[in-house]
């Protein structure tokens, strides 16, 4: 017999899909599942998975009479306080077992307290050490007449400011199509970069895409984006010379976060003395071309 289904929603980097899922689907990779949580949810769990434990092994006290010495008998936080005493192998001389099953009970719990402590102490160990990038992707991609062509754009800046050597983009743009039988479905087009890979990623890149007769983006306008549901998908890959690891990251632009003729405006200066200075406050900001004004995919 099929087990039922249910509806749940899963996030693809920034992307929210809905999906039909067996009921155990998620349980059956607990560890997969521990390091996707964010931090909150984790600690969260974590002291929950702590309580309901403590009050299992306090209830299995509290209905064994006498098996912990200078417990209160009709006082049921001696006996849990007595449990996390136990898991966490930490006796203040008060209390402690009085009989062979007291014995037997504290025993399975020591052994699964101290199996309780190598497995959170790993699971807080790879995600702290999981590597991750700070990469900060403009809110708008513009699509903007720029050197005697037409050009889709995107900004990038590394927030740590440390350096990124051989990093590589790529772009994608996906959109709903219709073949010829009838039939939808959604087909992913590479979009050829000017400049794919960079030696070292240490401020701000800027991303460039031609739009040719071969650009799956030629003689779309605003409407056309919107109604076949496109999307942009950047994604950048690179070598993070401070934690000496390989760091991703990207970021989904729908069809609205795509501006026609507007230009990202300029945060690069030069001091007098040659040195360079970013202006991050001006990272998202884009200006109007000359003749032209800024419009949105909306």
């Amino acid at each position: 017999m099929t087990k039922p289904s249910r509806v749940r929603t899963v996030h693809v980097g920034d992307t929210k899909v809905l999906t039909n899922q067996r009921r155990h689907g998620r349980l059956s990779d607990p560890y997969h599942m521990v390091l996707n949580l964010s931090w909150p949810r984790f600690f969260s769990g974590l002291v929950l998975v702590f309580v309901l434990v403590n009050l299992l092994f306090g209830v299995a006290y509290w209905l064994l009479p006498g098996s912990v010495a200078n417990a209160r008998e009709n006082n049921f936080f001696d006996y849990f306080f007595f449990s996390i005493e136990t898991l966490a192998t930490v006796g203040y001389g008060n209390m402690s077992p009085a009989s062979l099953m007291g014995h037997t009970v504290a025993s399975v719990e020591i052994l699964l307290g101290m199996v309780g402590v190598a497995i959170t102490t790993g699971l807080v160990f790879v995600r702290f050490s999981k590597p991750t990038a700070r990469i900060l992707f403009s809110d708008h991609a513009l699509i903007r007449d720029f050197e005697g062509g037409r050009f889709l754009m995107l900004r990038m800046a590394n927030e740590r400011y440390n350096r990124i050597v051989e990093a590589s983009a790529t772009l994608s743009f996906i959109r709903l199509e219709i073949n010829q039988q009838g039939e939808s479905f959604v087909k992913v087009h590479d979009l050829h970069l000017v400049r794919q890979r960079t030696p070292v990623f240490a401020l701000t890149w800027t991303l460039m895409h031609k739009i040719d007769e071969r650009s799956p983006l030629f003689g779309l306008d605003e409407e056309q984006l919107t109604t076949a549901h496109c999307r942009i998908l950047v994604s950048v890959t690179g070598h993070d010379e401070t934690v000496a690891a390989s760091v991703y990251a990207e970021k989904g632009y729908e069809a609205k976060d795509v501006m026609f003729n507007g230009r990202f405006v300029d945060i690069l200066k030069l001091t007098p003395d040659g040195d360079r200075v970013v202006d991050m406050t001006r990272f998202h900001h884009v200006e109007e071309m000359p003749g032209q004004s800024p419009t949105d995919g909306s």
